[in-house]
């Protein structure tokens, strides 16, 4: 299936674009994003989804988010969340040095594996946090009492 252009409407200017890319380098500036960035478009959508608005099947001008906007302009394809299994396809700029760097602690070799490593590492160290912040509290444990410790150490 090709990729068609979405036209996109600017509701603040009443100005029609032919393509979201059209929209992006004339609306970089909101963002302080440079026009030549063919995903600036994605991060004005994003700042500013009153703003804009896309065409759809019917030739309506409706919200990037409505049901019937066309995929891609805002709205996630509901087809591809649920055959990945609740995993989401994003463009992320990524500071390389960062990435070598995590890549090298963590014992990856691509962004992906990375990013999922990372992401366990954040999860497994707040639930280490947790279980450390509950020992100090003795919150919902036995330890503070005398029975339950005096048979722990026979």
């Amino acid at each position: 299936m090709p990729n068609r252009s979405h036209p996109i409407l600017d509701t603040k200017t009443g100005k029609q674009y032919p393509a979201k890319a059209a929209a992006g380098r004339d609306l970089a500036h909101l963002v302080g994003g440079d026009p030549k960035n063919q995903f600036v478009y994605f991060e004005i959508a994003r700042r500013f989804p009153d703003r804009l608005r896309v065409r759809n099947a019917h030739g309506e001008w409706v919200p990037l988010d409505d049901p019937t906007a066309p995929i891609g302009t805002l709205r996630a394809n509901p087809a591809l969340s649920e055959s990945r299994g609740g995993k989401k396809v994003t463009t992320v700029e990524i500071d390389e040095e960062k990435l070598d760097n995590a890549k090298t602690i963590l014992g990856t070799s691509t962004i992906r594996d990375t990013v999922d490593r990372a992401f366990d590492a954040v999860i497994v160290q707040e639930a280490r946090r947790r279980a450390i912040e509950q020992l100090v509290r003795m919150e919902g444990l036995d330890l503070d009492k005398p029975a339950v410790m005096d048979k722990a150490w026979r």
